[in-house]
């Protein structure tokens, strides 16, 4: 007879935290931003062509193709624009992503966080002035001006005030998991100051400026987002049992 009495008060503990799981299990379903991160750094490296070509245009006078190459860069940033800002297709996608790979697992989901005007503005100045960040960072390095040591260094600068900012915009929406992504960035620059040799060089621009830029931020986010995909299972998984708990007491 205790026994059982004492199964009810903790079984309306465990019920409690149905909505608890319910949120962790919500934000850390990560599997539909993987579509969205290889859009992104596919965008990343188309730039890099235009750029540099507009760059050594704009050294030698040549001012058709320094303009056929800002027209080129302009379509792109927009394209960018489209795909990441959550306005427009960032959200859409993301939806539908979301239903392809976890329908069979239910309803559930955050709501978008509810944007203001200045805080829409703030975004897209953001999102600008990353992408224009990656043009210089490529332009600079491809001219020789900038080394393949300090090029990760360069792009933690931005790179990690973007990924914060943009979770704590939307942190209704995502865990805290994804900032172990700018974390390790943030680690992997100063272990790369303080000399530890974690860093590509060649001669072919794309060994040490592409891989230097991209290969952390693509590998730490994919990191935090696996890391994230496997806490949602987690939290899946205490969510159901609650559920059976729900349903055992509704039949008793």
């Amino acid at each position: 007879m205790n026994t059982q009495q004492n199964k009810v008060p903790q079984n309306a503990e465990k019920l409690k935290e149905i909505p608890k799981w319910t949120r962790k299990y919500a934000q850390n379903r990560t599997l539909s931003l993987y579509v969205q991160i290889v859009i992104i750094v596919l965008i990343s490296m188309v730039i890099a062509a235009p750029s540099y070509l507009a760059g050594a245009a704009f050294i030698k006078g040549n001012m058709t193709v320094l303009r056929v190459c800002i027209v080129v860069l302009f379509a792109i940033l927009v394209f960018a624009f489209i795909i990441c800002v959550s306005k427009f297709g960032g959200v859409i996608i993301r939806r539908w992503l979301d239903r392809l790979i976890y329908d069979h697992e239910g309803t559930a989901s955050m709501p978008e966080p509810k944007l203001t005007k200045k805080k829409k503005w703030l975004e897209f100045v953001f999102l600008a002035v990353f992408i224009i960040c990656i043009i210089g960072t490529i332009y600079f390095g491809m001219k020789g001006h900038l080394s393949f040591k300090y090029i990760q260094p360069v792009t933690a600068l931005y790179f990690v005030p973007f990924r914060i900012y943009a979770y704590f915009l939307r942190r209704s929406r995502f865990g805290p998991l994804v900032l172990i992504c700018p974390i390790l960035y943030t680690i992997h620059a100063i272990l790369i100051i303080a000399g530890v040799p974690i860093y590509f060089t060649g001669d072919f621009c794309f060994n040490g400026i592409i891989w230097n830029m991209f290969l952390p931020a693509v590998g730490y986010t994919f990191l935090a987002h696996v890391i994230a995909h496997l806490y949602s299972r987690y939290a899946l998984k205490k969510l159901k049992t609650a559920a059976h708990l729900q349903e055992d007491t509704n039949e008793q």
